[in-house]
């Protein structure tokens, strides 16, 4: 706003420059230096106030377009200055909608939480940061059903609402999310009548040309695994933690067994003997709770169980209140 004022300024400075510039250049009883020709090539001798009278009309002429340039500045500041203050009010509409809006989920934190009377539900809102494939994943005792919808429609496909993909008779769904689009996430038994306690925890999928770097705090990465090429019967990647504090490491794979190891920075394995192929994760995938120390670098790698077997696997980091294994209340998350 300030620039836009200083343009106006400079534009009236020069306006006004230039009109005294030619009012200074032939005052009253002066006559002009040199003689103008005219259409004949004869050289015509002005009065003063020949001259005087046509150089006010320049001047005339000159203030006009001077005062249409003006105007045309003033107004593309105005219009452009409306429309920010429309883009800001839209803007502080939406963060105070997102603010009475339901809790939100995050990358960084699942959240942990409680059924414990006929008919109670769980809603959460989560806003994208980014466009891409997220995975919703409910942990538990419990047998949890999940919905998620977009503009008051349910995305989740029919009969998959306790279609119990995740571990036991939990959810996991897996969805193409568009950034900043609201999405509501409910969470709600399948007894209605039944107690229990649940963690919902959202991650994103990293696009394939990301295997490189190292993994990010609610980021999962997908690979290829194939025992038939040695340069991809197992997948290596590294995790520095921000904050000193426990750590869930999961692994997934469409239907196949994988088997998980996790290095501390110092180079033995932290995964316990016979725990690299746990099988606590969904089916036959692995689920590991660590404490990892805050800006120690730990290497995870995946490799599949059998042999004979190739397919998509993803490995991610994520962080919960609760023990996701039982549920129990962790006292080291904060």
């Amino acid at each position: 706003m300030k620039t836009k004022l200083m343009t106006v300024a400079v534009l009236m400075i020069l306006f006004n420059n230039m009109v005294q510039a030619e009012w200074n250049s032939v005052r009253p009883g002066e006559e002009a230096e040199t003689p103008a020709p005219n259409p004949a090539g004869e050289i015509t001798n002005l009065t003063a106030e020949e001259v005087e009278k046509a150089k006010n009309e320049e001047d005339r002429k000159r203030f006009e377009e001077a005062a249409k340039l003006l105007e045309a500045e003033t107004k593309r500041i105005a219009e452009e200055e409306a429309q920010r203050q429309a883009e800001e009010e839209e803007k502080r509409k939406a963060e105070e909608a997102r603010a009475n809006d339901y809790p939100e989920l995050s990358l960084t934190m699942a959240k942990a939480f409680f059924l414990c009377k006929e008919g109670a539900h769980y809603t959460f809102s989560y806003y994208p940061e980014v466009s891409g494939w997220h995975i919703f994943q409910t942990y538990g005792p419990s047998d949890t059903v999940m919905e998620i919808y977009h503009n008051g429609e349910s995305i989740v496909n029919e009969g998959k609402s306790d279609g119990d993909d995740g571990d036991n008779y939990n959810e996991l769904q897996h969805k193409y999310l568009e950034a900043g689009e609201r999405y509501v996430i409910q969470v709600y038994l399948e007894d209605k009548s039944d107690v229990g306690e649940a963690i919902l925890n959202v991650r994103l999928q990293e696009h394939l040309n990301d295997l490189d770097t190292p993994l990010t705090l609610g980021f999962a990465k997908k690979f290829w695994l194939s025992t038939d090429d040695y340069d991809q019967t197992h997948f290596t990647t590294t995790f520095t933690p921000e904050t000193t504090g426990r750590y869930n490491i999961e692994t997934y794979s469409a239907d196949e067994d994988t088997v998980m190891e996790i290095y501390h920075p110092d180079g033995y394995s932290m995964v316990a003997s016979g725990e690299s192929d746990g099988d606590r994760g969904v089916d036959d995938e692995e689920l590991q709770v660590k404490t990892f120390e805050a800006g120690k670098t730990y290497t995870i790698q995946v490799y599949m169980e059998d042999f004979d077997n190739d397919g998509y696997a993803w490995v991610h980091v994520w962080r919960s209140p609760w023990h996701p294994l039982n549920c129990s209340l962790s006292k080291k998350c904060y």
